[in-house]
């Protein structure tokens, strides 16, 4: 016998296994055989296999990965079509009339265009602040409502002509009717609208000879008025009636406009 009946080393010289110690040749009970070198090696567990991916995942991935492609394909090549070009390009949209997605221009202020003849404004002064204001007629349509046009006393029946740089079609019109400017006074602002005299009523006049009457609030705001399309090349303000002088120690004798507004676009 050459490998021990216990462990199944292999035996060497002596009378007992040196490995396990059984007797050389003695029986081994059942419960004591020791499980063969070989066989403790083939079924000590190894690492467990990673275990494989569902074959179906793949192709969710790839359907994925296929619609994100799709997407992006899509947004790069698909744009709109009718979009419109920016402003001032070749092809785009005129400044003075931007145009809608019907193809139709959108009305646009005319008014700072426009050449203006107005009644001479009153003298330059040294406002509250210190600062020294003018009240010069193209100040009407510089999109600043702190600055005006004004004139001493009352305007009623004065006309402020605008002369547009084309004929065009007004859809609506437009004023601040009084000096809508503050300033500060210490530790106060002084509101100067109600200080001067507001203007209550005017008509707007056309090429054609038509007319408009616009009643106004007395809002230190623009207060607009649609009117039937009309084409023209001259609009006239006509100031109609105007309020009393301001009251108090700060009230002023002026009759005064800061924004006028002539929506429309080039026939």
């Amino acid at each position: 016998m050459s490998t021990c009946a216990r462990c199944g080393h292999e035996l060497g010289v002596g009378r007992f296994c040196t490995n396990c110690g059984h007797p050389i040749g003695q029986p081994v009970p059942e419960s004591e055989v020791l499980p063969r070198l070989d066989e403790a090696t083939s079924a000590t567990p190894g690492p467990a296999p990673r275990p494989l991916r569902p074959p179906w995942l793949l192709a969710v991935v790839g359907a994925v990965l296929a619609l994100l492609l799709l997407v992006v394909l899509v947004s790069c090549l698909g744009g709109d079509e009718d979009a419109a070009e920016p402003a001032g390009t070749p092809g785009g949209p005129s400044t003075e009339g931007p145009e809608t997605a019907g193809g139709q221009r959108r009305p646009v202020d005319v008014a700072p265009r426009a050449r203006i003849e107005a009644p001479a404004p009153a003298p330059v002064t040294t406002d509250l602040d210190g600062s020294t204001v003018g009240f010069a007629a193209d100040q009407m349509v510089d999109g600043v409502p702190q600055t005006s046009w004004r004139v001493s006393g009352d305007a009623t029946g004065s006309t402020i002509t605008f002369t547009l740089r084309r004929p065009t079609t007004l859809t609506s019109v437009g004023l601040v009717n009084g000096y809508a400017k503050t300033v500060p006074d210490g530790s106060s602002l002084v509101d100067w609208y109600p200080l001067n005299r507001r203007i209550t009523r005017v008509l707007w006049v056309f090429d054609d000879g038509s007319t408009v009457g616009h009643d106004l609030r007395e809002v230190r705001r623009l207060q607009r008025v649609r009117i039937d399309p009309v084409t023209t090349r001259t609009v006239e303000l006509r100031i109609a009636t105007v309020t009393p002088p301001g009251a108090g120690p700060l009230g002023r004798d002026y009759t005064a406009i800061s924004e006028v507004v002539l929506s429309g676009t080039p026939a």
